[in-house]
């Protein structure tokens, strides 16, 4: 049992590995041939029921004629003339008659045997067939020879007949006086039958040929095509698996740039904390003091001289506050688009150092996302920020390109002082880089004879 589920498997695997044309040519020929030979058979079923049938009407309708004089005068006991006997002997001595239907019976109503060629039947009362009992109904019944009755045990046959059954009518009433059941040989009915199942067998299989060719051919143009498609599938499987690693791989760097963001931010805050602590709270405290000086001077021009420095220090603690302000606050850039943006933060950075920047642009004005704005802003702004206090005053320049949808902009200056990241408070490099790969960008830092490049891309913007 084991043996043969092993090989099944193995048949079923060999199966499954052949090319689906070849699959459909295999079932498709045992389909064919099996609906070639149902063909075949319901052919040859329908054409002899029809062969069966034509001669049910053709042979009643000649043979009748000839054969009703002779039952029309019955003796009272129900027998026939003696010469109505010797005439049917007559006619069923006729070679030709003989060569085609050898055997005639007539038969009454009661099943007895009214006349037969076989004179050992004639007179005796047998099991009458059924189609001679649909007979006296005035039906014609044909059909093979019933080899288990009892009349064909009697005339001790060996052979098959076709039998027709057909009534024999009173001249004068038109009542059924018996039944003639008339054999006929099968030899020529079986050589029609032969030619027609060969040629109904060939035309099957002409036509089953054909249809199996012309579907072949789609099916294994359709199968081609399946192989064409499972290996660009593969291909692409292939691909979304490298996509899918390429993935995991941003998705790593966008969470450490998401860790880099946080960091930054805390750092920031740390950062401005600390301004403000060293910066506008010491001035403030320093003025604090200042005015207890004024309570303990005793004269007005000795005062107005404290609250004129007072007046100097808090100014300078004012100037300093908005200057933390201006580096952490963006302008209102929602509404502008990226030409507009760039201008803002170029001019923006002229008013506050005085330093000429020249400007090539390409940009066209065209509104960008939200977030590509800001980061286009803090980009510019850390960049000329850096160019201003680690490079010469001459030689600053921001360039910006939109080309196949990247967008790329760059800030070069003469550098007097190796610049490294994150080497002063404010946004750093190390921040910025962390805001545009935040975007899906990329960030560079060139520092090369005596130059320094600062850029950033994004593409599909």
């Amino acid at each position: 049992m084991g043996d043969r589920q092993g090989v099944f498997r193995r048949l079923l695997k060999r199966w499954k590995r052949l090319p689906l044309a070849h699959q459909f040519a295999l079932y498709g020929s045992v389909v064919t041939v099996a609906a070639m030979l149902l063909c075949g058979v319901l052919i040859t079923s329908a054409m002899t029921e029809i062969t069966l049938a034509r001669r049910g009407t053709v042979v009643p309708a000649l043979v009748e004629g000839v054969l009703d004089p002779y039952v029309q005068q019955l003796s009272p006991d129900g027998r026939l003339a003696e010469s109505d006997r010797m005439a049917l002997d007559a006619i069923m001595d006729d070679e030709t008659l003989l060569a085609e239907f050898p055997y005639l019976d007539l038969w009454l109503a009661d099943g007895t045997i009214l006349y037969s060629n076989s004179p050992q039947l004639e007179a005796r009362q047998l099991q009458m067939p059924f189609k001679a009992q649909r007979a006296f109904t005035g039906e014609i019944g044909v059909d093979f020879t019933e080899f288990g009755s009892q009349d064909y045990v009697e005339h001790r046959f060996d052979t098959d007949f076709i039998e027709i059954f057909f009534p024999l009518r009173n001249q004068r009433t038109g009542e059924i006086v018996a039944v003639a059941q008339l054999r006929e040989v099968t030899t020529s009915l079986e050589s029609d039958l032969w030619s027609l199942t060969l040629s109904s067998w060939a035309t099957a299989a002409t036509i089953g040929i054909i249809v199996m060719a012309a579907l072949f051919g789609i099916v294994l143009e359709g199968s081609r095509k399946i192989e064409r498609q499972g290996r660009i599938l593969n291909r692409r499987l292939a691909q979304s698996h490298q996509r899918a690693v390429r993935h995991r791989e941003l998705k790593a760097a966008a969470q450490r740039a998401s860790l880099s963001v946080t960091e930054f931010t805390d750092r920031h805050l740390r950062t401005v904390g600390t301004d403000l602590h060293d910066g506008p709270a010491q001035i403030i405290g320093f003025a604090v003091l200042r005015l207890d000086q004024i309570r303990r001077l005793p004269t007005k021009g000795g005062r107005e001289k404290v609250v004129a420095e007072i007046e100097e220090i808090l100014g300078s603690a004012q100037a300093e506050i908005r200057a933390i302000a201006l580096a952490l606050v963006l302008p209102d850039i929602k509404d502008l688009n990226l030409q507009q943006v760039i201008d803002r933060a170029v001019q923006q950075h002229i008013r506050r150092t005085g330093i000429a920047i020249d400007v090539d642009s390409g940009i066209e004005p065209v509104h960008a996302a939200p977030e590509l704005g800001v980061c286009v802003y803090r980009f510019i702004q850390e960049g000329l920020n850096n160019a201003f206090h680690h490079g010469l005053p001459e030689g600053q320049t921001m360039t910006a390109t939109m080309q196949g949808g990247v967008l790329k902009l760059s800030i070069t200056n003469k550098n007097q002082t190796d610049f490294v990241e994150n080497d002063r408070p404010g946004i750093g490099l190390y921040g910025l880089r962390a805001r545009v790969q935040s975007i899906g960008g990329h960030l560079a830092f060139v520092q090369k004879d005596g130059w320094t490049r600062l850029e950033m891309w994004v593409r599909n913007v």
